[in-house]
C-alpha cells in the first residue's frame, strides 16, 4: 500500500493511477478503502505538514485526475483534426512493398536512417541528394540515389522524372534537406541568406509541386516536413535556420487546408515534425556548446524512428520530439510579456558564449 502511495510524481498525472487509487478510496470495498486510508493518514503524519488533511489529498486526486483526463481528450481531438478529421487509419490503401518514397537529404543525418528504416518495411526508396549514398546502403535492391540539387528547380524535376521512370510516382514525400550554421544576423554572410531559405523551405514547395498532383489524382499520399522546435523559440545565433522552420509550419499548415478545401482529398496525409537539437551534421562544430547549454543532442535514429511510426501509421499528424516539450507550441498563444520571459529564461543565459562562436563559424 505504502508503495502505491509514494509512486513516482509523473503517475500523478495518469489517469490510470490516479483513476483506480481515487475510486479505491473514496468508493472501493472496507478491505481495500481501510488499509488504504490508513497508509495515507499514516504517510500524512510522517510528511509533518498540518495543511495537508486526508480531505484535501482526495480533492488533489480528483483535481488531477480531471487534468489527465483532459489532456487525453486534448490528445485524441488534436489526432483528430490533423489527420483530416478521420478517426480511422486508412490502412488498406497502403501496401509497403509497393510503395515508392522519397526522400530529400537522404543521405546522411536524420535522412538516411530514416531511408534505413523505410527499406526494412519494403518501401522502395528514392534519395535525392548532392552527396552519393555511404556504402553501408549502397547495396539495399529497394534504395536509389538521385542526384538532386535542391536549389534548382530544374535539378528538382530531372530528379523527379527519373524517380517516376525507375519506379512510378511516389506516394510519400520527405523533405528532410536542410542547412544550418551559428552566427548573429550582424555576421551572417550575405549569399547564405538565399542559399539557407532555399534548402530549408523554397525547395519544399517545388518538391510538393512535382508531387503533389498525383497523390491528389489517387486521393492518397504523404507528404512530411522537417521543421523543428525553433519553429517556436528562435535561439540567438541561428535566427535564419529558426526562420526557415517557421516557414515550414505555415506551409503545412496551409497545405492541410488546401488538402481538405481545395483538393477535398483527406486521403492525402501531412505530417510535420520538430526535433529538438539532434547530433547530425547540421550541428557541426558546435555539438560542445549544445551538449552543455541543452542538456545533450538526440540521435538521428531516434528521430527517424518516430517518422517512419507515423508514416506505417497511414494517420497525418505533428511530432513534437521529445513530446515534453510540446508546451512550447502554446508561446505564441500568451501574453507578449509571458512570451519574452519565456524565451529568456529558455535561450538567454546559452547565449553568453554564443556569439563568439557565431562570428569565428561566419567568417
Amino acid at each position: 500500500m505504502a508503495s502505491i502511495l509514494t509512486a513516482p510524481l509523473g503517475l500523478l498525472g495518469q489517469p490510470l493511477f490516479t483513476g483506480p487509487l481515487l475510486l479505491a478510496l473514496t468508493s472501493g470495498p472496507e478491505a481495500l478503502r481501510g488499509p488504504l486510508l490508513h497508509q495515507l493518514e499514516s504517510f500524512i503524519t510522517k510528511i509533518g505538514v498540518s495543511s495537508i488533511t486526508t480531505p484535501r489529498v482526495i480533492t488533489a486526486l480528483k483535481v488531477l485526475l480531471a487534468l489527465g483526463l483532459g489532456r487525453r481528450v486534448n490528445r485524441a481531438l488534436n489526432a483528430w483534426a490533423l489527420n483530416n478529421w478521420r478517426w480511422r487509419a486508412q490502412t488498406d490503401k497502403w501496401t509497403w512493398n509497393w510503395e515508392v518514397a522519397v526522400v530529400t537529404g537522404g543521405s546522411s543525418g536524420i535522412g538516411l536512417e530514416t531511408v534505413r528504416l523505410l527499406s526494412r518495411k519494403g518501401v522502395k526508396v528514392a534519395v535525392l541528394d548532392i552527396q552519393d549514398l555511404p556504402e553501408s546502403v549502397q547495396n539495399y535492391s529497394n534504395i536509389k540515389f538521385f542526384y538532386c540539387d535542391v536549389t534548382s528547380p530544374d535539378s528538382i524535376s530531372e530528379a523527379a522524372a527519373a524517380v517516376r521512370k525507375t519506379w512510378d510516382h511516389p506516394s510519400i514525400l520527405i523533405n528532410n534537406a536542410g542547412i544550418g550554421g551559428p552566427h548573429s544576423l550582424v555576421e551572417m554572410p550575405t549569399a547564405w541568406v538565399s542559399k539557407i531559405f532555399t534548402i530549408n523551405i523554397v525547395s519544399h514547395f517545388w518538391l510538393i509541386k512535382e508531387f503533389l498532383p498525383n497523390m491528389i489524382a489517387k486521393d492518397k499520399g504523404h507528404i512530411v516536413g522537417l521543421a523543428s522546435m525553433a519553429s517556436w523559440v528562435a535561439p540567438p545565433g541561428i535566427v535564419d535556420y529558426a526562420a526557415t522552420k517557421a516557414a515550414v509550419t505555415a506551409l503545412h499548415e496551409g497545405l492541410n487546408m488546401e488538402i481538405r478545401h481545395l483538393y477535398k482529398t483527406p486521403g492525402v496525409l501531412n505530417t510535420i515534425v520538430h526535433p529538438s537539437w539532434v547530433r547530425t551534421p547540421l550541428v557541426g562544430g558546435f555539438e560542445d556548446h549544445l551538449e552543455k547549454t541543452q542538456g545533450g543532442l538526440m540521435k538521428p535514429e531516434w528521430i527517424a524512428q518516430k517518422i517512419v511510426k507515423q508514416i506505417v501509421s497511414c494517420r497525418g499528424g505533428q511530432l513534437i520530439i521529445p513530446s515534453k516539450l510540446a508546451s512550447a507550441t502554446r508561446l505564441r498563444g500568451e501574453a507578449n510579456w509571458i512570451q519574452e520571459l519565456i524565451r529568456d529564461f529558455a535561450v538567454g543565459g546559452a547565449a553568453s558564449e554564443f556569439p563568439d562562436q557565431a562570428k569565428k563559424a561566419a567568417k
